[in-house]
């Protein structure tokens, strides 16, 4: 009795310690499990993080600071070329008035002053046209009697023929007034500006006789000198981008100086979209081989160095105020534009304001950098924003 109860005593001790065992056993297995699901979670969050990288900035913050984005596009920047031009007034819209018929002119506008078509400009008397509507005249009262008596006459037919055909060449620049007196009205056919009269009123001018100076009303034009070895591709006729106008070069080679002169008329309804203003230095890009392939750029400003990687920042898809870095592959640079790799076409990117974002960036690595935020004057500060 007495052994029987120290075995039953010894393995009540034994069992005890094994289910001891196994549930610290477990406990440990199961601590061990969620430390590495724990440090699989942060591993991949940290990943993710990494991978976004960003800074966040309001509206009112990236107005301040001048950002700028830019789409990405396709451009055949192997064949681009590029400089820098200045908007001036198309000399082309200088223009001296002639007087159409002579006659004794009386001015109805001074100068200087606007003009727009149809505006009357000066009223003219002509001897000439006088004399001529009168032998016209006649002829036709003649013509109208032979008719009337049933007989024909060819030489007078032929004659009012072209007594009919030399007035109108006479007058066709002209508005009648008082056809028997000579007396017409000069009206404006485009739209400017009458800069100076080189004719007084009452006196009796010549046909052919410049009577003032103007400035039509034309789109600005853009002129650049482009050293001769940068302007071996360009050519009267192509097409050149300047901001988002488009026009048609005119190339001068006649310099001696090494220069090659060229102009750019903006097409016609150019200033639709952006003004150009008189006196700014634009820049300017031409595509001269239109048959070459395009391909992704972006504005050169937009590419920086994050580590030694090309990067550029693009607007997160999900949310309008963050900027994301995203690592490129760069490729040819050209007219202020340079070839990427690793970008979509629909991708936004920073074009202007780099530097601010940069300065806002989380470091990467080992270094700890503070985080930070923008304020809504454009300034950036680290640390937690407080209330």
């Amino acid at each position: 009795m007495k052994l029987t109860s120290i075995l039953f005593a010894t393995a009540f001790v034994i069992s005890c310690a094994l289910a001891h065992d196994h549930d610290h056993d477990h406990k440990h297995e199961h601590d061990h499990d969620h430390e590495h699901e724990h440090k699989h979670d942060h591993e991949h969050e940290h990943d993710h993080e990494h991978h976004e990288r960003g800074v966040e900035i309001s509206d009112a913050a990236a107005e301040l600071i001048g950002l700028k984005t830019a789409k990405v596009e396709m451009r055949r920047i192997e064949s681009a070329v590029g400089f820098y031009g200045r908007v001036m007034s198309d000399p082309r819209a200088l223009r001296r008035k002639s007087l159409p018929l002579a006659g004794f002119v009386a001015w109805r506008i001074g100068a200087p002053c606007e003009i727009h078509p149809g505006d009357e400009m000066l009223r003219l008397v002509s001897p000439d046209a006088a004399t001529a509507y009168g032998e016209l005249a006649t002829l036709e009262a003649r013509f109208q009697a032979v008719q009337k008596s049933g007989a024909k006459n060819a030489s007078l037919a032929a004659e009012l023929a072209a007594k009919r055909i030399a007035y109108a060449a006479m007058t066709n620049a002209l508005v009648a007034v008082d056809a028997g007196r000579g007396e017409f009205s000069l009206r404006a056919t485009v739209r400017g500006r009458v800069n100076e009269q080189l004719v007084a009123s009452g006196v009796f001018a010549e046909r052919g006789t410049d009577i003032l100076k103007m400035t039509e009303a034309k789109p600005p034009v853009v002129f650049a000198l482009v050293p001769f070895s940068d302007a071996r591709g360009l050519a009267d006729g192509a097409k050149a981008r300047v901001g988002e106008h488009v026009g048609t070069m005119l190339v001068d080679r006649t310099r001696t100086d090494g220069l090659v002169g060229v102009w750019i008329a903006c097409d016609e309804n150019c200033d639709a979209h952006v003004k150009l203003v008189l006196g700014e230095s634009v820049y300017v890009t031409v595509e001269t081989d239109p048959a070459g392939k395009p391909v992704a750029c972006v504005p050169s400003s937009a590419v920086f160095r994050d580590g030694v990687t090309p990067s550029v920042f693009v607007r997160d898809e999900h949310d309008a105020d963050r900027f994301v870095v995203k690592p490129v592959v760069t490729g040819r640079s050209a007219a202020g534009w340079t070839a990427v790799a690793g970008l979509d076409e629909h991708d936004e990117v920073v074009a202007r304001g780099v530097y601010e974002l940069r300065h806002a960036l989380p470091a990467v690595g080992g270094e700890k950098k503070a985080a930070g935020h923008f304020h809504a004057d454009g300034t950036f500060h680290s640390g937690e924003d407080h209330e």
